[in-house]
C-alpha cells in the first residue's frame, strides 16, 4: 500500500470546537487527577493539622506536668510544717527545739522560719531572712480565716537575691490557732521542675507569681528570675483564667506559642512555650511533600496520556488509509494492533472491501 496514492487524512488544523484524540485523553486524565488532587491536598492539610495538635497536646501535657510538680512540692512543704507546727518547744520557743528545728528545716532547703501570733505581729524568726515582710504578704489573713495553707508571691526583701517564696500553715493548739508558721524557701529549687516535666530542648517553660512575676525559667533563669514575665503571660498570671493559650515574640526574638496552667494550690502558672517554627514545620513540610507528590503523579499521567493517545491517533490514521486503499478497489492487509476495538474495526473493514469487490466483479460480468 502506497499511502501517498490516497487522500491525505491529516488535517491541517483541527475545526474549531473539535479536539484531536491526544486532546481528548489529556482532558479525561484531568477529569480524573484534579479530584484526586483536590483529595491529596485535604489529606495533606489534615495530617499537617494532626502533627501540629500532637505537639500542641504534648505542650499541654507539658504545662499540666508542670503544675502537678509545683503542687507536689508545695504538698511536700506543707506536709514539713505541719509536722513540726505541732511542736510545742517550737510554739515556746524553746532555744533548744527551734535549733534542731532550724537544722531540719535548712536540710529541706528552708532558709527561714517565722512565726506570727493572732494578732499579726512576729512572734519569733530563728533567721534574720524574714523579720521585716508583712504578715499579710504570707497570707495571715487567709490563715486565721480557716485555710489550710496560703502560698505566697516572690518576696524580694526576704533573704538573698532574687528572694523567698513563703508557706503558710496554722499552728494549732486544742484545735485553736495559736498562730502562724510560714517557711521561707528559695525559688532556685523550683528549677529541677523542668526536667522533670518532659520539656524538650528547643521548648522553654517559665513558673510565675500571682503577680506575674518570674519564679523559675527554664533558660537564663540567673538573668530572669525575679522579674516580670512578659505581658502576655503577666495579664495571664493576674487574670481568673484556669488555662489558655497565647503567641509571643520571647526575649530571644523568637515567635513561639504558648500554653499556660494555673495551679490551684499555690495560685502560680506554668507556661510553655514552643517556637512557632516547629509547630507550623510539620503542616508545611506535609504540604510541600504532597505537592510535590501530586505534581509528580500529574506529569507521569500527562506523559502517558500523550503517549497512549499518539499510539492510538497512529493506529487511527494507518486503519483510515487502509480503509481508502480497500474502498478504491485494492487488496490491502489491515495493519495488526492489539487492542481489540482496532481489531474489530480492521475486520469489519476487510469484510465491507471483499463485499465491495464482490459486487463490483458481478457488477462487470
Amino acid at each position: 500500500m502506497a499511502p501517498g496514492l490516497y487522500p491525505s487524512l491529516h488535517r491541517a488544523q483541527s475545526p474549531d470546537g473539535v479536539l484531536s484524540l491526544r486532546g481528548y485523553m489529556l482532558l479525561l486524565i484531568a477529569a480524573i487527577m484534579l479530584p484526586m488532587l483536590i483529595l491529596v491536598a485535604i489529606v495533606a492539610w489534615d495530617y499537617g493539622r494532626a502533627a501540629q495538635r500532637t505537639i500542641e497536646a504534648q505542650r499541654l501535657d507539658v504545662a499540666n506536668n508542670i503544675k502537678y510538680m509545683i503542687d507536689r512540692e508545695i504538698d511536700q512543704t506543707v506536709g514539713f510544717l505541719d509536722g513540726i507546727s505541732n511542736a510545742p518547744g517550737l510554739r515556746n520557743n524553746n532555744p533548744a527545739i527551734v535549733d534542731r528545728i532550724m537544722d531540719m528545716a535548712r536540710s529541706r532547703g528552708f532558709e527561714a522560719l517565722v512565726v506570727y501570733d493572732t494578732t499579726g505581729k512576729l512572734a519569733f524568726s530563728p533567721e534574720a531572712a524574714a523579720e521585716s515582710v508583712p504578715s499579710e504578704e504570707l497570707g495571715f489573713s487567709q490563715i486565721m480565716a480557716g485555710s489550710k495553707v496560703f502560698v505566697s508571691n516572690l518576696i524580694a526583701k526576704a533573704g538573698r537575691k532574687p528572694g523567698l517564696y513563703f508557706v503558710s500553715v496554722p499552728m494549732l493548739d486544742n484545735g485553736k490557732v495559736v498562730a502562724m508558721l510560714s517557711g521561707g524557701l528559695p525559688p532556685q529549687r523550683l528549677q529541677r521542675l523542668f526536667a522533670e516535666s518532659g520539656l524538650r530542648d528547643s521548648w522553654s517553660a517559665g513558673i510565675v507569681d500571682r503577680q506575674g512575676i518570674l519564679l523559675a525559667r527554664s533558660r537564663l533563669p540567673e538573668r530572669y528570675v525575679g522579674v516580670a514575665a512578659q505581658q502576655p503571660m503577666a495579664d495571664a498570671a493576674r487574670s481568673d483564667k484556669m488555662a489558655g493559650l497565647f503567641e509571643v515574640v520571647d526575649r530571644d526574638g523568637i515567635r513561639v506559642k504558648n500554653s499556660f496552667e494555673r495551679s490551684k494550690l499555690s495560685g502560680w502558672t506554668s507556661g510553655v512555650a514552643v517556637p512557632a517554627a516547629i509547630v507550623d514545620a510539620p503542616l508545611w513540610h506535609t504540604a510541600l511533600t504532597m505537592t510535590l507528590i501530586g505534581i509528580v503523579f500529574c506529569l507521569v499521567s500527562l506523559i502517558l496520556a500523550m503517549l497512549v493517545a499518539s499510539y492510538l491517533s497512529r493506529a487511527i490514521q494507518r486503519l483510515g488509509i487502509a480503509a481508502v486503499a480497500i474502498a478504491s478497489g485494492d487488496v490491502v492487509r489491515m495493519p495488526a494492533s492489539n487492542i481489540t476495538e482496532l481489531q474489530d474495526v480492521s475486520r469489519s473493514i476487510e469484510v465491507t472491501g471483499a463485499v465491495n469487490r464482490r459486487f463490483e466483479a458481478q457488477r462487470r460480468s
